[in-house]
């Protein structure tokens, strides 16, 4: 069975290429495979002496990294048991987040939709135009930055006609699992006109794009890099504009568990017309 030793993370381990390559079949991210393979180095004999004391001197944050790291390695191991016997031993806990922090956050001033809506234009005006264009399209779209990134670049490459499909007006996501249909993360579909796509259409320079280019922009520019605003402001103002919280849920990749939803609710008839619309006005207040 392969296990791993705690060397320096600059020392390959016992297992490194096959856990790697688990991970990948997984359907985890570059980010997250990069980030389990790390914790995995330094606390991966966590397993084989069942002594979980060097995880209870992280940081809330970092102790969940090295748990999910864990568990993945313990699932590719063989020994997912054993984890959980750990985990109840010492009393580990799944963080399921601070119901303060959620509070506070509708008193921060930084978070109000004008204010969010500033940040962006403030991006879009100091960012080169095709960056500033990304943005723009982000809002409309309402993904995760890494998402609406990659959803640019296949909007300029040859698969164009198998994501977008102009009956519905919808972006199917769903038809690259590999990239929008994560383990946690998902996007299902994004409702948008020819009109909008042109935003981010017929331009070889959108097809090496990555996320990265943008802050590494941002930070040269100045500013923050505050694209995951498009997302917030994208669900915010869908719901001012009296679209179901349930379709701006399916809009962001999320599906909610409840029966009613799952079996009996029905989405109005125009509920595509009546998102199309209110996202037209969006795209007027970010052109004002």
């Amino acid at each position: 069975m392969l296990s791993l030793t705690k060397v320096s993370p600059h020392v390959p381990f016992v297992g490194a290429p096959q856990f790697h390559n688990w991970l990948k079949t997984q359907g985890k991210t570059k980010a997250t495979i990069r980030e389990s393979m790390n914790y995995a180095k330094r606390f991966g004999t966590v397993l084989d002496t069942q002594d979980a004391l060097p995880l209870l001197t992280l940081s809330p944050r970092n102790k969940q990294h090295a748990m999910s790291a864990l568990a993945n390695l313990s699932k590719f191991q063989g020994r997912y048991n054993v984890f959980l016997q750990i985990r109840q031993r010492y009393s580990l806990k799944w963080s399921k987040g601070d119901s303060l922090q959620y509070f506070e956050r509708f008193f921060n001033e930084e978070l109000t939709f004008d204010s969010m809506l500033q940040q962006i234009k403030e991006m879009m005006r100091l960012l080169p135009l095709f960056m500033a264009r990304i943005i723009k399209f982000a809002c409309i779209i309402g993904l995760r930055p890494s998402e609406v990134v990659e959803c640019v670049r296949l909007l300029n490459s040859s698969n164009i006609r198998h994501y977008y499909n102009r009956e519905r007006q919808a972006l199917e996501h769903y038809r690259f699992p590999s990239i929008f249909l994560r383990q946690t993360k998902k996007a299902y579909v994004s409702f948008v006109t020819p009109e909008m796509l042109e935003l981010v259409g017929n331009g070889s320079i959108y097809r090496g794009i990555t996320y990265n280019d943008i802050r590494i922009a941002c930070w040269s520019a100045g500013i923050k890099c505050n694209m995951r605003f498009g997302r917030k402001l994208f669900a915010s103002w869908l719901r001012q504009e009296g679209i179901q919280p349930e379709i701006v849920d399916m809009l962001q990749g999320r599906v909610s568990p409840s029966v009613l939803t799952r079996h009996y609710l029905v989405p109005q008839s125009t509920f595509k017309d009546d998102v199309l619309q209110a996202l037209e006005k969006l795209q007027r207040q970010l052109s004002s």
